[in-house]
């Protein structure tokens, strides 16, 4: 409560500011005025840019709406040394600094470098960014442990991520979508290094260039890139300790010679984790009611190798052209065992004890080839993108599973079986985007993409009878599923005086076969679906600014959700596949309101049809219960989001996220109509602290309110991480400590209690972690060079 009623004090406060700030003038050698120039207000205290201004044909610049406090300008324009202002101590009074003056420099460069800290999150041109390259909380840990820190996501009781309280996510990494959801998606972010993240973009909102894909927004992960002249890398080294030990290094080169670039990576981790997990369950039949009391523990290894490599050439004044090679292998050994009590509530009749191995491998191979030619100088572009990815994954499974009576007696047989279940997903993209400014301020853009996707998925299931493994013939199936997506697109902006209108129209058609080569069943289907978007924007004054987005999206079931077949989970729980599941349709409309160019109020309502929603099963007399997809209903959900930035004092900044979600859901679940609302809340509050000119610390608290999901009652939650950088004066090497989940409350429990389906879950993960980080830079780590990225959108729905 003290906290709250700090940041409403500093927002009210700043909130009756007149446009009052400072100001000043930038000159060259000959005391001429420069215009064009980067002004930038930086803070003394922790280096954080706080204001950008570009200086008029005048020379001058002016920055408004300044807090109290102590700052330095600096003045910095591609082929001039930077200048620097003296500190400056403002005190709310309207002030004009001395004039900067740019000198030609020795070293012409074709991208400066910003020497001040980029703030922790931003908000930027309808995304909220959380910046980690620098973090001490994202120092050691995976892409998944990132991710999730980001403002409105969180993860389900899978470890599915969502956003603003819902599922329906798109993933790209470099703007390219991962064709991944659910288990793989997990595995794919466990094994990507956090050391080698940039920043997480959160995006609700999408243009026709953008694909449809994410009925409730886009995630994406954005990775270092070196611009650095001449040789350099960086090496850093992670020991960490929650119940048991884990650690990783990570390694990136980079050269850069006249217009040849060189890059490469390499990172290996070594995670090893304890997770308990207790399920309760009471199945009636006939008035009569059994329990299951499930207590499981999760012993799991986890070693991942990632590397990367690539060249990038500039073949002309105007064209680029670059090759990059990706790769990840990770292996996971998990040993669980179980101990179920069965029985009637009263009486505990049976036990059943459960031995399970499992040995997974996940591969990932992706390769790209990217150009870019400008046309002319007027801005006319064409940009070509080729990638194939392939992801290998095997699992393999032994089950040791003995049930004993009330004596602790064998009833039968041990029964041992084992599962053997080989997925290989094949993906070729092809897209083209051209782009031509009309005039100074409207510009279009247009393009075609195709995308051929394959996934094979064979199952194989064997129980030993008489010391011979036999093949169990209802538990095994070989699924192939392909799919073709064709689309085109044309968008179109334009900036009239204080209005700013953007429109397209994208649309997509879609083939796709089903084959269940076991069960000989096939299920084709092709359709085609436009989807317009459309954003209105009017900047009333340049510290209120006002915008309105409408956008039709897609959520296409994953591969694994259509395989019409169960995958076991343990004996009496099943996860079961539905070839008929067909997509889900979102409409969303966002209202964003910026204040001040820092704090940002989006209202947002999002309405989905043909809901794809976890439904359940249930055999009374086997006692087995399993859950599936169904498209089921309508689910309507409303939203507000607050990004509030707040400086509460010279040394402590402080960005602050709170999100309220209302959602509605009306279908039928499990056979029985369902129509309820919920409510979520959740605040993420982020600072960080400069406690010397070496030595920073972030922290970071989240909570989770109760919440309802259709048939499943989620518990509240919350947890706090906190991090030191200390730099040492070489400027090359530093020393990272974090602890996650200081207070080990993160846990997420779940329960439900709807119709026949009586359960309970709760969960205990190894996520309270103290990890001790070293970095180096080495090499040339002065002249920078611009590098383009060549961002695309790919591989997310494999499963």
């Amino acid at each position: 409560m003290k906290l709250l009623l700090t940041i409403l004090f500093a927002i009210s406060s700043q909130l009756l500011w007149a446009a009052i700030g400072i100001s000043g003038k930038i000159v060259n050698e000959k005391n001429e005025p420069m215009g064009a120039v980067t002004a930038y207000l930086i803070n003394s205290t922790n280096d954080i840019i706080l204001k950008t201004a570009i200086t008029k044909e005048d020379g001058q610049y002016a920055f408004e709406n300044v807090a109290a406090g102590s700052y330095y300008v600096e003045a910095r324009m591609i082929g001039y040394s930077v200048s620097r202002s003296a500190v400056i101590a403002f005190n709310k009074t309207q002030q004009q600094i001395a004039d900067l003056k740019l000198s030609p420099s020795t070293n012409t460069l074709a991208e400066v470098t910003i020497e001040g800290k980029r703030p922790l999150v931003e908000n930027k041109q309808g995304k909220l960014i959380l910046n980690v390259e620098n973090s001490p909380l994202a120092a050691g840990n995976n892409g998944l442990d990132i991710v999730q820190r980001a403002p409105g996501v969180s993860l389900d009781n899978d470890n599915n991520l969502q956003l603003m309280g819902q599922s329906g996510v798109k993933v790209t990494i470099d703007g390219r979508q991962t064709y991944m959801t659910g288990e793989q998606l997990t595995t794919l972010l466990k094994s990507t290094d956090g050391n080698q993240i940039k920043s997480v973009e959160v995006i609700k909102s999408r243009s026709a260039r953008d694909d449809a894909e994410g009925a409730v927004g886009t995630i994406n992960i954005v990775m270092k890139k070196n611009k650095m002249e001449g040789f350099n890398g960086n090496f850093s080294a992670t020991a960490g300790l929650g119940q048991k030990f884990r650690g990783n290094s990570a390694l990136s080169l980079n050269y850069k010679k006249n217009n040849t670039t060189y890059f490469g990576s390499y990172s290996y981790s070594d995670d090893k984790y304890v997770n308990r997990l207790n399920i309760e369950r009471i199945i009636s039949n006939d008035g009569i009611e059994t329990l299951f009391d499930q207590k499981s523990n999760l012993h799991i290894k986890d070693r991942t190798h990632t590397y990367k490599f690539g060249i990038e050439q500039k073949t002309s004044d105007r064209n680029v052209m670059s090759l990059q090679f990706n790769g990840s292998n990770n292996v996971e050994l998990n040993d669980n065992d179980s101990k179920s009590l069965i029985g009637p509530l009263t009486t505990i009749d049976s036990t059943l004890i459960s031995m399970t191995q499992f040995k997974e491998g996940f591969n990932r191979y992706s390769l790209n080839f990217n150009n870019e030619f400008k046309i002319d100088s007027t801005g006319k572009k064409l940009v070509l993108d080729l990638d194939w990815s392939k992801f290998k994954n095997s699992k393999k499974a032994d089950y040791d599973n003995r049930l004993f009576n009330q004596n602790d007696q064998l009833i039968r047989d041990p029964e041992l079986l084992r599962s053997e279940m080989p997925i290989g997903i094949d993906i070729y993209v092809a897209k083209l985007d051209y782009n031509q400014p009309l005039n100074k301020t409207s510009n279009i853009e247009t393009g075609v993409k195709y995308s051929n996707v394959k996934s094979d998925n064979n199952l194989l299931f064997e129980e030993q009878l008489d010391n011979v493994w036999t093949n169990i013939v209802n538990r095994s199936n070989h699924f192939v599923y392909k799919e073709q997506i064709a689309a085109g697109y044309f968008d179109y902006d334009n900036q009239i005086g204080k209005w700013g209108i953007k429109a397209g129209l994208r649309g997509e058609y879609t083939l796709s076969d089903g084959h269940s080569i076991t069960e000989n069943k096939q299920v084709k289907r092709n359709y085609f679906d436009l989807f317009p978007s459309a954003n209105l924007s009017y900047d009333a004054h340049e510290n209120h600014i006002f915008s309105l987005g409408y956008s039709r999206k897609i959520t296409r079931p994953n591969y694994r959700q259509l395989n019409p077949f169960d995958y076991f989970i343990d004996k009496y729980t099943s996860e079961r596949g539905n070839p008929y599941l067909n997509p889900q349709y979102a409409n969303e409309l966002n209202l964003n309101y910026t204040l001040y160019k820092k704090y940002t109020v989006t209202l947002g309502y999002n309405a989905q049809t043909d809901a794809i929603v976890e439904s359940m099963g249930q055999d009374s007399i086997k006692k087995t219960t399993w859950v599936t997809r169904e498209n089921l209903g309508k689910n309507n959900s409303a939203f507000l989001n607050l990004s509030m930035p707040v400086q509460i004092a010279k040394f402590w900044s402080s960005y602050n996220n709170i999100t309220a979600v209302y959602m509605n859901f009306d279908g039928a679940i499990a056979g029985a109509v369902v129509n309820n609302s919920s409510f979520l809340f959740q605040v993420n509050s982020m600072s960080t602290f400069k406690l010397s000119p070496s030595l920073s610390a972030e922290m970071n608290l989240r909570y989770f309110s109760p919440f309802t999901y259709n048939i499943y009652k989620l518990e509240s939650r919350w947890d706090a991480q906190i991090g030191f950088t200390k730099n040492f004066k070489d400027k090359r090497s530093s020393l990272k400590l974090a602890v996650s989940d200081v207070f080990n409350t993160s846990n997420q429990n779940l329960s439900t209690n709807f119709s026949s389906f009586n359960t309970k879950i709760r969960q205990n993960q190894d996520r309270r972690v103290a990890r001790l980080t070293y970095s180096y830079k080495f090499g040339n780590l002065k002249n920078v060079t611009k590098k383009k990225s060549t961002d695309n959108e790919e591989k997310q729905r494999a499963q």
